[in-house]
């Protein structure tokens, strides 16, 4: 027998406005919005602007693009467009996915974490059991954890 998930997310049948919503639906929403600009869009995805702005206008299918990168840069507007900030999916376990990132990708251990963040490494094994943490020291440790995580990203 199975111990239920301490973390579980009840989600609503119209869970996103954008279930059903195609790329271009999505772009225009990061941009209209979400406000993010051609030039910012260009900057994260390696798209031109002018490719993504025909591409909106259904001139393109985006089709003189390398595959990888025409898919990892709708991906990503996509989750601009949708919005990250969500009920469905709360701060914390944002947080969670990064420090299990961390741990996996590059063997950061919570211990690590907690004295990067200025906690007591039981704040984050706490925070990590999905037990109660005081908000401030939630605060420290999700802004060491992206701290860390940008460091990483930055680096690669």
């Amino acid at each position: 027998m199975t111990e239920p998930h301490p973390r579980k997310i009840e989600f609503e049948e119209d869970l996103f406005e954008f279930e059903a919503a195609n790329d271009r639906e999505l772009l225009r929403s990061a941009l209209e919005k979400y406000r993010f600009s051609y030039e910012t869009l260009e900057r994260l995805t390696g798209i031109s602007g002018d490719d993504l702005e025909a591409y909106l206008e259904g001139m393109t299918e985006l089709e003189h693009l390398d595959q990888k990168q025409r898919a990892d840069g709708l991906n990503l507007i996509a989750f601009l467009g949708m919005g990250i900030n969500t009920n469905q999916v709360p701060p914390e376990e944002r947080v969670l996915a990064l420090i299990r990132n961390l741990n996996q990708e590059y063997g950061i251990s919570a211990e690590s974490i907690a004295l990067q963040s200025g906690v007591e490494p039981s704040d984050v094994e706490r925070f990590l059991a999905g037990r109660k943490v005081a908000a401030e020291k939630r605060f420290k440790i999700s802004v060491g954890t992206l701290f860390l995580h940008f460091l990483i990203h930055v680096k690669s």
